[in-house]
């Protein structure tokens, strides 16, 4: 498999698994700034099954295909790399933290969502940001 097709791929788990975090930060935003009811049981169950089935294969998939693509290219030295690791490895935190409160969430649906949850989507979204950019720009 040549260069671009592991890109595209990388490219591809890389929205997948994002837009899983974004659904996640959203819908625990959402329970920690409402009245939590039993409701919310069958929506969380389907974000927690995607979460299996979906955006932790693609979070994965988007380890394995960065850390291919920056082998190929030889750009584990370069500084923006580096910056990018890190708010991966951020994103991949925070996405074990996200799955780990809806998780007890659906066990004990009286315990309370932190409201600093609320700050996720724009952090996902900035982190996100930052990423592109160091891609592209290629800064330093």
């Amino acid at each position: 498999m040549n260069y671009l097709w592991i890109e595209a791929l990388h490219v591809a788990a890389v929205l997948i698994w994002i837009g899983g975090l974004f659904t996640q930060s959203i819908v625990l935003a959402a329970l920690a700034r409402s009245q939590v009811d039993s409701s919310f049981g069958p929506l969380i169950s389907s974000i927690r099954r995607w979460d299996g089935r979906v955006t932790v294969p693609a979070m994965l998939l988007t380890w394995a295909l960065g850390i291919t693509l920056a082998a190929l290219s030889g750009s584990f030295s370069k500084s923006w790399l580096s910056g990018k690791l890190v708010l991966v490895i951020l994103l991949s935190g925070l996405h074990g933290m996200q799955i780990g409160m809806l998780r007890r969430f659906s066990s004990k649906p009286a315990v309370r969502i932190p409201d600093f949850v609320r700050w996720f989507p724009g952090l996902i979204a900035a982190s996100v940001l930052a990423i592109a950019i160091l891609v592209v720009v290629k800064p330093g």
